[in-house]
């Protein structure tokens, strides 16, 4: 009986030109195309298929499970992804912003060098193909070492070895698409609200340039605190209405909630909240807290020009 373990398109080129596949065997080899750079260890090398030619959307390489492609040949079957661990993408820094403001399910970006970001891009179902179960439960060993070593090593290694790359990353919560959407996508519409403005809500698109979403977007990340408390008192909101449902995220002005965030949206009658944990990237920049750039905001807005904090 063949047991096929696999499911989904591949994200990036198919596995149709095996002649620009490299197979290694039992000794490390180093990768190097196109400025990246990593190694395979010795202990994979003759388990993995490296592709680097013949790829398209700008990937740069592909790594896949030789045994899985194999498998997948000889059911003679249209599986084209089968085996596929992860690959290498360029894209130019507009476009990964614009993705931001989607779910950026299996990709990461890790590295950006002047204008292009790279990601480490992986499939988010199953990829490992085997003809019968015996071999699956022989083979899963390997395919969970090729798959740690890919998640945890090779994009530390590519930073260490290409100096000319600066690390860059971002997190990918329902805030982080939010803020991105609204920073990068046209279109989005968003509002600010405070009491300390007047009852009506508070437009940013009336500034000429706002520079305060894009600080929320790009300089911090967002940690979701499964099971912490939002502090009590006021708050500034920042606030999305899609096809007629709204979800807002509240910046809380008490001295202890400087850096949280709640979000709000109503499901089925009910209100859910998700409190998050803002930290900025550059762990030695102080720099200002999310709710006293949302406050600034406001006050450019209010006064319809942005203001000089200096």
């Amino acid at each position: 009986m063949k047991k096929n373990i696999f499911a989904g398109a591949v994200l990036t080129a198919a596995i149709t030109a095996f002649g620009a596949f490299a197979a290694f065997a039992g000794e490390a080899v180093t990768v190097d195309t196109q400025g990246i750079k990593f190694e395979v260890p010795a202990e994979i090398s003759d388990l993995v298929t490296v592709q680097t030619e013949g790829l398209e959307n700008g990937t740069l390489v592909s790594v896949y499970e030789k045994a899985s492609v194999e498998a997948a040949k000889a059911q003679g079957e249209n599986q084209d992804g089968a085996g596929w661990i992860f690959s290498i993408t360029a894209v130019p820094e507009n476009e990964v912003d614009k993705l931001r403001g989607g779910a950026m399910d299996g990709m990461e970006v890790f590295a950006k060098d002047d204008d292009i970001c790279y990601l480490y891009t992986h499939p988010t179902d199953v990829r490992f193909v085997r003809e019968n179960y015996d071999d699956v439960e022989k083979d899963q060993q390997e395919w969970t070492k090729i798959n740690e070593w890919a998640g945890q090593e090779v994009r530390q290694e590519i930073l260490a070895n290409n100096p000319e790359l600066d690390n860059e990353f971002f997190t990918n919560t329902v805030l982080d698409m939010y803020l991105a959407k609204a920073a990068y996508v046209p279109g989005t519409k968003y509002e600010l609200r405070s009491l300390d403005f007047g009852p009506d809500a508070l437009d940013p698109s009336t500034l000429a340039e706002d520079d305060f979403i894009k600080e929320l977007a790009d300089d911090f990340t967002y940690e979701v605190l499964p099971d912490a408390e939002a502090p009590d008192g006021e708050y500034y909101v920042l606030a999305f209405n899609e096809d007629g449902e709204e979800i807002r995220f509240d910046f809380f002005k008490s001295q202890d909630g400087q850096n949280l965030i709640r979000e709000v949206k109503t499901i089925d009658g009910e209100e859910i909240t998700t409190l998050y944990q803002a930290n900025r990237k550059d762990a030695d920049d102080a720099g200002e807290t999310t709710t006293s750039i949302v406050e600034a905001w406001c006050k450019s807005i209010a006064a319809g020009a942005e203001v000089d904090e200096d």
